[in-house]
C-alpha cells in the first residue's frame, strides 16, 4: 500500500488494530485470570474477535455515513478497513493459545500472548510514526503503554471476580 492510502487509513489501521489486540487481549486475559481452559479462552477470543470486529465495522460505517450522503464508499472502504485492522491485528493475542492447541505443544501461552500484544501495540505505533513522520520510539512506547493499561484492567479483574464468583 502507497504511503498516501496508508495515510488516508491510518486513523481506521490505529483504531481497528488498537482495539482489536486490545479486545482481543482483553477477552483472553479476563479468561486466564479466571483460570479457564486455553479451548475456552480461543472460543471466546474468536467469537470476540469477529463480532467486535463487525461492530466496529459497522459504527465506522454508520459515522462516516453520517458526515455526508456522498460518502457511501468511502464509508464502506474505511468500515472494510477498520475490520480487516481489528482482525488481523487481534488475531496476534491469540496466536499462541491456537499454536499450542493445533500442535499440542506445552507452552506458557499466557506469556506468549502477553509478548505478542505488546509486539502488537509497539508494530501500531511504528506505522503510525512511519506515516506520520514522528518519532518511531516515542509513539511505539505511547501505543504499548496505553494498550498495556487495558489490557492489564481486564486481566485483573477476571482474576478478581473469579476470586468472588
Amino acid at each position: 500500500m502507497q504511503n498516501n492510502k496508508l495515510n488516508k487509513y491510518l486513523p481506521e489501521l490505529v483504531y481497528g488494530g488498537t482495539d482489536g489486540a486490545i479486545t482481543t487481549f482483553s477477552v483472553m486475559a479476563g479468561a486466564a485470570g479466571a483460570g479457564l481452559d486455553s479451548r475456552i479462552i480461543i472460543i471466546l477470543g474468536v467469537a470476540s474477535l469477529f463480532s467486535d470486529g463487525l461492530s466496529m465495522a459497522s459504527s465506522n460505517y454508520l459515522s462516516e455515513d453520517s458526515k455526508s450522503v456522498n460518502l457511501k464508499i468511502a464509508s464502506i472502504k474505511k468500515s472494510l478497513f477498520t475490520f480487516a485492522s481489528f482482525v488481523l491485528i487481534g488475531l496476534i493475542p491469540l496466536t499462541p493459545f491456537i499454536f499450542a492447541l493445533a500442535f499440542s505443544y506445552d507452552l506458557n501461552t499466557f506469556q506468549y500472548s502477553v509478548l505478542f500484544t505488546l509486539l502488537s501495540f509497539i508494530l501500531i505505533g511504528i506505522i503510525r510514526a512511519i506515516v506520520l513522520k514522528k518519532s518511531k520510539l516515542h509513539l511505539a512506547i505511547q501505543t504499548m503503554i496505553i494498550g498495556s493499561i487495558c489490557a492489564a484492567v481486564a486481566f485483573y479483574i477476571g482474576e478478581l471476580i473469579s476470586n468472588i464468583i
